[in-house]
């Protein structure tokens, strides 16, 4: 990761924009960062920390707010700029954090929110990558593979942090180093291991009670059916108690069998007894009942036959009864034809209009007269229906004038209330437009209300999402820096396995060898000393195979959690730059101010429209009076030129038809009067006509009548009358014939059945049923035997349950007892593993397992310083970790200081000012070394250093400065944050930070022109 380019823009101190040329000012490798106190050289280091992460380091990560600088003018936003270069991609970050800009139209300020746009270069330019915080925040995480906090032990170098980890103790060790690595999972997995040991006592103790409960169960199964057993079981336990359960209830099985089976077998007898005596006395009751129904039949023969006779006369006069109702029907029929005739005569003769048009009797009169009469009245009635329109067109014209005279009457009043009403309206649309004109100058403005509104309700989501957000960032730190732990510990099983395959190479090569051919080393084909290693490669080899697999596994889940982190502190950064880190209270008191101040503004802008939509409708409604008055005033006179040319063709119209209604007072009068005239002839001619009918149709009837009584048994009508019956009379005699007909059938039946057949036979061989009571007797001795059988199945079904549930619950024994066994290996397994985690137990040296892990990462910090340190120091110095106990407390995170010169170790407290910075200094760089290992070995390109270079001698600054030096070795550049007046000599580069009254400004300077 190498930094090209920065620029400031009213950040910090800096007012207005400062631009750094980090290829220009760190092409000698090392540069120096100088200036007053107070002038701004650690806000640089600040800014690039803001760029890349979107937070400023330590203690100065405060309200976004702070970040604008104080001396910059109105309108100039804050910004940051960052180019750099990482993982073979260059890219570029611009960040501009929340803060109050002034209005651009009238006065006060508004917030304007946090920015962000990362873009990276290609060959076709500069393209736009994301301009989301968070996923800004996400891509700089996951191409850098550091976060905040290691971007500021690797990067950012604070030499005063890391003199303070050199003093201090053990705990305070363990804090910083469980930051930096993370070692929660390690916790974790004591805590794991202390619960399962719990747990797996807990289970052992379960699993006896519940082998002691199984035993009891079994008693409790066999308790009823071995009740009368002496021997007693208290004294057994386990598959002896089993065995012995399972022996006498066999035994009780086997008398329960044997009392079943005898009581059944007498049951079984006295039952078929009962059964049979039942049966006997059922013969002898149905032989009794057949006889009894025999003799009533018989007594019933005589009557029976009577039945029959009165059946077949009543048959021959249903046949003869139909002829003669035919003959009294059309006798009536012709009587009823001939007054109906006569009725119609006489009303004819009665009609004053058709007796005069007759000029006759109706009774003397033909039918071809009758039909001339039907015809002139027809010819009459239809002049009269001719007319008819004419009559009714007169009532339509009589109404059109009337309604002509009340429209004329309705416009003469319409002209009247349309100028009313235009006058009414002239008079409120002018008190509108005044009370407009007083609205609009009282200046409401909804739109800035709502945004002021809209602005104070989004401040109280930030600060409540920030709050949420917070609690995730914590979560996801927990979870990335287990997952960074697991990716550590893999990466280390590899590197272990791959020294080894390496150490094991000769053996690799060896076990390839084949005699004749050549070596893939020498090239001989003559082996005769292979490494005694052969055939160790192949398994060496697959243990490294199978080793990088799970590291790059690890590492992925350790990039996912590192993203996933990277993502959720962004989005807390946007958060923050929104407001989120804000108050609460003061938050909502704004909401309620400008919530009020916006329903005002909305109560005058609807009060507005509502006079606008008003305007409007005033408007129209005078126009639409004034166009009313207009049409009401023309209307007026067409209808009084209408009215009189109606009143003209009345009067013409009213002659015709008084000629036409012949004296009636109207043609429907008259043409009602023809129809009724009509009426009378039609009836009287149909009548006639129906007499004739008739007449012909009696004449008829009667002669059928005489042939058939001539033809049939009958004398006259009178014998044909008295054999008939009516319908009630027959149905009741066929059913009485039916009836002894089928009673006769069924006691035939009945007397040749096999039980009264063998009733029969019993009786005259003298054989007597039992009497009830002696049934009754041999039903009681059956039910004995049935109930004591029934005992006897009950008792043998118990011993029989007994003896099932007995050895299904030795089964349930035998399996719970399999399982407990396992679970008191696996108690004392974890009981032992427990204690050793916690640094009890067996563990000699009284470490965790947290501080065992710490402690290998404290060596790793203290190999790489002391490489440095010895540089320093003139191969004096050197760290080593040391796990000695120091007095009760427990072991691991020791750190002392070896003196080559004298070979002895001491305490770290025991070093001089000038000693404890060089040692300080090499401390963080090697921490700086491990960190970025951690960090998937990303190559670092850039690093800064800050401050305490006064405390040393001349020849301590040169060792230190060669050390700082080497750190330039293959293209790297180095900034060192220092006031030493030496260095600043030995350093020809320098980033010069000028303070002033309008703020800081940044220079780049070279030790030679500052000389000139």
């Amino acid at each position: 990761m190498r930094i090209h380019r920065l620029e400031i823009q009213a950040f910090g101190p800096f007012a207005g924009r400062e631009v750094i040329d980090f290829d220009e000012l760190g092409a000698q490798g090392l540069f120096l960062l100088n200036g007053s106190t107070g002038a701004g050289k650690t806000s640089v280091l600040d800014a690039i920390a803001y760029a890349l992460y979107g937070r400023v380091p330590g203690s100065r990560q405060g309200s976004h707010a702070q970040f604008r600088s104080h001396h910059a003018a109105d309108g100039v936003g804050p910004e940051v700029l960052c180019e750099f270069s990482a993982g073979g991609r260059r890219l570029e970050v611009r960040r501009s954090p929340e803060w109050m800009r002034p209005l651009k139209r009238g006065t006060g300020t508004t917030r304007e929110q946090a920015s962000t746009q990362l873009r990276e270069k290609t060959a076709s330019g500069w393209e736009v990558k994301s301009t989301r915080n968070d996923e800004a925040a996400s891509e700089i995480q996951e191409l850098l593979g550091m976060n905040m906090a290691q971007f500021t032990q690797v990067v950012l170098l604070a030499q005063g942090d890391f003199a303070a980890f050199l003093r201090a103790s053990a705990e305070e060790r363990q804090t910083l180093l469980q930051k930096l690595f993370g070692t929660e999972l390690y916790k974790n997995v004591e805590a794991k291991l202390a619960n399962d040991a719990r747990l797996a006592q807990t289970e052992v103790a379960e699993g006896l009670a519940q082998l002691l409960a199984t035993q009891q169960v079994a008693l409790s199964h066999a308790a009823e059916t071995l009740a009368d057993d002496a021997e007693p079981l208290s004294e057994l336990s386990g598959v002896e108690l089993f065995a012995a359960l399972t022996d006498k209830l066999n035994k009780a099985v086997q008398r329960a069998t044997a009392r079943a089976q005898g009581t059944q077998q007498e049951a079984d007898a006295l039952t078929d007894e009962v059964q049979s005596a039942k049966d006997r006395r059922s013969r002898h009751a149905a032989l009794e009942l057949v006889l009894a129904e025999q003799q009533r039949l018989a007594a019933l023969a005589s009557d029976a036959q009577r039945w029959r006779a009165d059946q077949e006369q009543h048959h021959a006069a249903q046949i003869l009864e139909p002829l003669m109702s035919a003959a009294t029907k059309t006798a009536a029929a012709s009587e009823q034809a001939n007054l109906a005739a006569a009725a119609a005569a006489a009303a004819l003769d009665a009609h004053e209009i058709a007796s005069s048009m007759l000029d006759q009797p109706a009774a003397e009169a033909s039918e071809a007269e009758l039909e001339a009469l039907d015809r002139e009245l027809t010819t009459r009635l239809a002049s009269v229906a001719a007319a008819l329109p004419d009559e009714a067109r007169l009532s339509q014209k009589t109404a059109d004038l009337a309604l002509g005279e009340k429209e004329l009457k309705q416009a003469l009043t319409a002209q009247e209330e349309q100028t009313q009403a235009s006058e009414s309206a002239v008079e409120r649309l002018t008190a509108v437009v005044a009370e407009q004109e007083q609205l609009h100058s009282a200046g409401h403005n909804v739109a800035r209300a709502q945004q002021d509104a809209q602005q104070a309700a989004e401040l109280v989501t930030a600060i409540t999402d920030y709050q949420e957000q917070l609690v995730t960032v914590t979560d996801l730190t927990d979870a990335e820096v287990t997952a960074r732990s697991g990716a550590l510990d893999a990466k280390e099983h590899w590197l272990e396995a791959f020294n080894q395959r390496l150490t094991q190479a000769a053996g690799e090569l060896a076990a390839e060898l084949i005699d004749g051919e050549p070596c893939q080393v020498c090239g001989s084909t003559v082996h005769p000393a292979p490494s005694p290693l052969a055939g160790a490669g192949a398994d060496l080899v697959n243990k490294e195979k199978a080793a990088k697999r799970a590291f790059d596994a690890a590492e992925k889940l350790a990039r996912e959690a590192r993203t996933e982190l990277a993502e959720a502190t962004s989005a807390l950064a946007v958060l923050a730059e929104r407001g989120g880190e804000g108050s609460m209270e003061a938050a909502r008191a704004a909401v309620v101010l400008q919530e009020a101040a916006l329903k005002e503004a909305t109560k005058a802008e609807a009060r507005l429209v509502t006079l606008a939509a008003e305007q409007l409708e005033l408007q129209a409604r005078l126009s639409k009076a004034q166009t009313a008055m207009l049409e009401a005033t023309a209307q007026a006179a067409s209808l009084r030129t209408g009215n009189a040319a109606l009143g003209q063709e009345l009067k013409a119209l009213d002659e015709h038809l008084r000629i036409a209604r012949d004296g009636f007072d109207s043609l429907a009068q008259r043409h009602t009067a023809l129809t009724q005239a009509q009426r009378p002839g039609a009836t009287l001619l149909a009548a006639m006509r129906l007499l004739a009918t008739a007449k012909a149709a009696k004449e008829d009837a009667g002669a059928e009548l005489e042939q058939a009584l001539e033809a049939s048994v009958f004398a006259d009508q009178a014998a044909v009358q008295a054999a008939l019956l009516t319908a009630a009379q027959a149905t009741e005699l066929a059913e009485r014939l039916k009836s002894y007909a089928k009673d006769v059938a069924v006691n035939v039946d009945k007397l040749a059945a096999e039980e009264v057949v063998t009733a029969h036979a019993e009786v005259e061989a003298g054989i007597v049923p039992l009497s009830m009571g002696e049934v009754a007797e041999l039903g009681e001795q059956a039910a004995a035997a049935k109930a004591a059988a029934k005992a006897g199945e009950l008792a043998l079904g118990l011993a029989r349950s007994a003896h099932s549930q007995v050895a299904a619950t030795e089964q349930k024994f035998r399996t719970l007892e399999d399982a407990v066994a396992p679970l008191r290996e696996r108690s004392k397994l974890l009981d032992g593993l427990a204690n050793a985690v916690r640094g009890l137990g067996d563990n000699k040296l009284k470490m965790t397992l947290t501080s065992y892990v710490l402690a290998a990462r404290l060596e790793q910090v203290a190999e790489a310083a002391s490489l440095r340190l010895a540089t320093m120091s003139d191969t004096r110095y050197t760290l080593r970790h040391s796990d000695a106990k120091s007095g009760n407390k427990k072991s691991g995170l020791g750190l002392e200081v070896v003196d080559e010169w004298t070979g002895i170790s001491r305490d770290t407290a025991t070093l001089s000012g000038g000693e404890s910075f060089m040692a300080s200094l090499s401390l963080a760089l090697g921490l700086s070394d491990v960190v970025q290992q951690e960090s998937g070995g990303l190559d670092i390109e850039t690093l800064f250093v800050d401050e305490g270079f006064g405390s040393l001698d001349e020849q301590s600054l040169e060792q230190v400065m060669d050390a700082l030096e080497g750190l330039r070795d293959g293209g790297r550049m180095v900034g060192l944050v220092s006031h030493v007046a030496e260095m600043k000599q030995r350093i020809p580069m320098h980033l010069h930070v000028h303070k002033g009254r309008n703020g800081s400004t940044l220079e780049v300077v070279s030790a030679a022109s500052s000389a000139a």
